[in-house]
C-alpha cells in the first residue's frame, strides 16, 4: 500500500485476510486508519483460559449477553466445532503436498475439496448434505464453477496450501505474541464462523476495539453469506474514525 502512495488506509478481511490484516497492522500501526475483520482470532492466554474457567462456572461475570455464552459453552460442543472446522488446517499445516496432490492430479479431487469448503462452518444443526446444498445455493453454481475452472487450468491448489505449512512452521511464534494497543477495530461475529471469541478475551490481542457487533446468520465466508451486515458494519465502523 505504501509502495502505491497510500500513506493511510482501513484494512478489511477475512480468513486469511484477517490474519494478514492483522499482521500489517501490528507491524505499520502509524499508517493503519482501522481494521475490520469478520474472523475473531484465538490468542491463548491469561483472558482465554479465566474466560473459560469462570464462564463455565459463573458465566454472569464473563459474559454480557446469552449468545456470548454460547461461543464457548458448552465446551464440548466449542471442541467439536473445532475439530472439524479446522481439520483442514491441520491437514494443510503437515501435509500440504500429500493433500495437494489429488486435487491438481484430479478434477474430481479438486472438485471434492471445493465442494467441502463451500459447505463448511455452516449450520451446525444440519448434516453434511443439507449444509452443502446451503453452500452450493449461496456461493452459486456459476461462481463455483469458475472458481474451479480457474484453480484447474493454472494448478495453484496444492500451491496454495503451502501458505498454511508455511505459517504453521514459520509464524505462529509472532502471532502469538500479536498485540495492537492504538489502532481502532470492529469485528463482526457470525454464528457459523470457524473461530469465536468474546469481547472479553479478543482484547488479549485487540485493545482499541470501537465495534463488535453480533449477526443471526452468516459463516466463514461470511461476505457472500451475509453481505449486508459485512458491508453495514463496515461503512458504520469508517464513519466512526472518520
Amino acid at each position: 500500500m505504501l509502495q502505491l502512495g497510500y500513506k493511510r488506509f482501513v484494512i478489511h478481511g477475512g480468513d486469511w485476510g484477517a490474519i494478514i490484516g492483522s499482521l500489517m497492522t501490528y507491524m505499520y500501526p502509524e499508517s493503519v486508519i482501522g481494521l475490520h475483520t469478520t474472523m475473531n482470532q484465538m490468542k491463548f492466554g491469561w483472558r482465554l483460559i479465566l474466560q473459560t474457567m469462570v464462564g463455565a462456572v459463573f458465566p454472569s461475570l464473563v459474559y454480557t449477553t446469552e449468545k456470548e455464552k454460547g461461543v464457548m459453552h458448552p465446551l464440548s460442543t466449542f471442541g467439536q466445532r473445532m475439530y472439524y472446522d479446522m481439520a483442514y488446517f491441520h491437514v494443510q499445516s503437515v501435509l500440504p503436498d500429500s493433500y495437494g496432490y489429488g486435487m491438481v492430479d484430479s478434477p474430481v479431487g479438486l472438485i471434492g475439496s471445493t465442494y467441502a469448503m463451500v459447505s463448511s462452518s455452516r449450520d451446525t444443526t444440519k448434516n453434511a448434505m443439507e449444509n452443502m446444498e446451503a453452500g452450493i445455493k449461496c456461493f452459486g453454481i456459476d461462481n463455483i464453477c469458475a472458481m474451479i475452472s480457474i484453480i484447474w487450468s493454472v494448478k495453484s491448489a496444492q500451491a496454495s496450501m503451502r501458505i498454511y505449512h508455511e505459517f504453521y512452521t514459520n509464524d505462529t511464534e509472532l502471532f502469538s505474541n500479536l498485540f495492537i494497543p492504538n489502532v481502532p477495530v470492529a469485528i463482526s461475529n457470525f454464528p457459523n464462523e470457524v473461530m469465536h471469541l468474546t469481547k472479553f478475551a479478543t482484547r488479549a490481542t485487540f485493545n482499541n476495539i470501537k465495534q463488535y457487533n453480533y449477526h443471526n446468520h452468516g459463516g466463514h465466508f461470511s461476505n457472500i453469506d451475509n453481505t449486508e451486515a459485512v458491508v453495514g458494519d463496515l461503512t458504520s465502523f469508517i464513519q466512526t474514525i472518520q
